[in-house]
């Protein structure tokens, strides 16, 4: 017979007498409840005594405030022990620390002897903590412990919104005249209403999805059906409930389990919708019109139109300048066409309420001027120079035929200035200003003097003019602007 060492024997005494599990033969690990058996049967490990080496610590915890300032010994161990239950969260570690630190829901109280826990931790070495479940607590004396219950909020869940679907239809019937109605694709329990006209909004339908109402005026009323529907109440907010026992004299938590949950909000509002459609009124049935003659065109009367003016001109450009070499030295020339002033009439023909066509000449005459300085002296020579300008075009009218008329339009035509010579100190200068092709456009406006066929014209033009002289060709490019009469036939 072989004899025990004492050091095992050692070793065994202080297992028995410290927070130690007595493992039953292919006892599992299992987080499910632990009822209060009798001494000789023990589904887990046995627990006798609390304290010693497998204490979470070694020194007692006082009071509630002692506790609170031992978290940060005891946090690891807590968050430790809970993560391995897989039945909590690490929201529920989170909540159990948040209790101790402000000391909420704490209660002290005797640990019974054969208390029924689901698990307990315990130091298995040095920095290891693990858990003995199943466990049974088979204790030689009661031990004083805080019994600490937390909570964790449960998703806030709302209602689930309903769905609202309408489809309306008339049938304009002269006999029976009725509505076609459709819900499909609404919740059920969903309510349709009609309002038409001034009469009062009534309830129609029923529990079918599809039905026909009684069309109280398809040529007079138009119709608008509404569909209501609403969901069920949200369900009320709940926390689920976790009881705690941690002996003062160790610390090793133990989980008592989850008790009742726990209503903290009342049933949420029920979610509703709402739909609209209207239906319009029946189109009353006309006959066709008779046969009608044909609408005299809009610009029948009046299709001539007479315009005279007087305008002034306005060169954009009209300026040149060169040196030049004479007999007697260097010199510098330049040449000027100034503003100038005339007569004009225009004859437009309309073809319809926009379109116009115009033919307009112009006449009209002004100041010209050539200077010569030869650096000793300064000479000049200045003629009235006589204008003139044919132009023909379309015109279009924005205000369509009748009272106030505001055209555009573009133009081709003919014109230029007459062809005067200068002398200055014996110096010849000849500005050949003959006539040329031209373009531009114009903006013109006829107001009527009441219902008279006479009228105030108002317009103005662009025209595309350059002329040659012995300095080059010259940029002259006027702007003419026109006041006259205007007269309609």
């Amino acid at each position: 017979m072989k004899r025990i060492p004492l050091a095992a024997i050692a070793l065994l005494v202080a297992v028995v007498a410290t927070c130690t599990l007595v493992p039953v033969a292919n006892a599992a690990v299992s987080a499910s409840p632990v009822s209060t058996v009798s001494s000789d049967l023990c589904p887990g490990g046995r627990v006798q005594r609390l304290g010693g080496s497998h204490a979470v610590t070694r020194q007692p915890i006082v009071d509630a405030a002692n506790l609170r300032q031992r978290l940060p010994e005891l946090e690891a161990s807590i968050r430790t022990v809970i993560a391995k239950d897989p039945t909590l969260s690490p929201a529920v570690a989170d909540a159990l620390i948040a209790a101790i630190r402000d000391g909420s829901g704490i209660t002290e109280r005797p640990m019974q002897r054969d208390e029924a826990v689901h698990w307990m931790a315990y130091q298995s070495k040095p920095g290891t903590i693990d858990a003995i479940a199943p466990v049974c607590l088979r204790l030689e004396r009661a031990y004083e412990a805080f019994e600490i219950t937390v909570e964790t909020l449960d998703p806030a869940q709302v209602a689930q919104a309903p769905n609202c679907a309408i489809v309306a239809t008339r049938s304009c019937t002269e006999a029976s005249p009725t509505f076609a109605v459709s819900t499909r694709g609404s919740s059920p329990g969903a309510r349709v209403t009609m309002a038409a006209g001034d009469r009062p909004v009534a309830a129609v339908g029923g529990p079918a999805e599809s039905w026909t109402v009684e069309d109280p005026g398809p040529y007079e009323l138009d119709a608008t059906f509404t569909v209501k529907a609403q969901s069920s109440p949200a369900p009320a907010r709940t926390a689920r409930v976790f009881r705690f026992l941690m002996p003062k004299v160790c610390g090793n938590l133990a989980y008592l389990g989850e008790a009742e949950r726990k209503t903290i909000g009342a049933a949420g509002p029920a979610a509703t919708c709402e739909k609209s459609v209207r239906v319009e009124r029946c189109a009353p049935v006309v006959a066709p019109p008779a046969p009608q003659a044909v609408v005299a065109d809009l610009c029948e009367e009046d299709r001539w139109a007479l315009r005279t003016f007087l305008f002034g001109y306005f060169p954009t450009g009209g300026e040149l300048e060169r040196d030049i070499l004479l007999s007697t030295g260097p010199a510098r020339e330049s040449f000027e066409i100034d503003d100038g002033y005339g007569v004009g009439v225009a004859v437009e023909r309309r073809l319809g309420p926009v379109l116009g066509l115009e033919g307009a000449a112009l006449f009209g005459r002004g100041e010209t001027s050539y200077e010569l300085d030869n650096g000793s002296a300064v000479g000049e020579d200045s003629h009235n120079a006589n204008f003139f300008a044919f132009t023909f075009g379309p015109n279009f009218h924005l205000l369509g035929c009748g009272g106030v008329d505001l055209y555009v339009g573009p133009f081709l035509g003919y014109g230029g200035f007459a062809d005067p010579n200068y002398w200055v100190f014996d110096h010849h200068f000849a500005a050949s200003l003959d006539g040329r092709f031209i373009w531009g456009g114009q903006i013109g406006l006829d107001v009527p003097f009441g219902a008279s066929r006479w009228g105030f014209h108002g317009g103005m033009r662009y025209l595309d003019l350059s002329q040659d002289t012995d300095a080059g060709s010259i940029k002259v490019d006027p702007l003419i602007v026109e006041i006259g009469l205007a007269y309609r036939f």
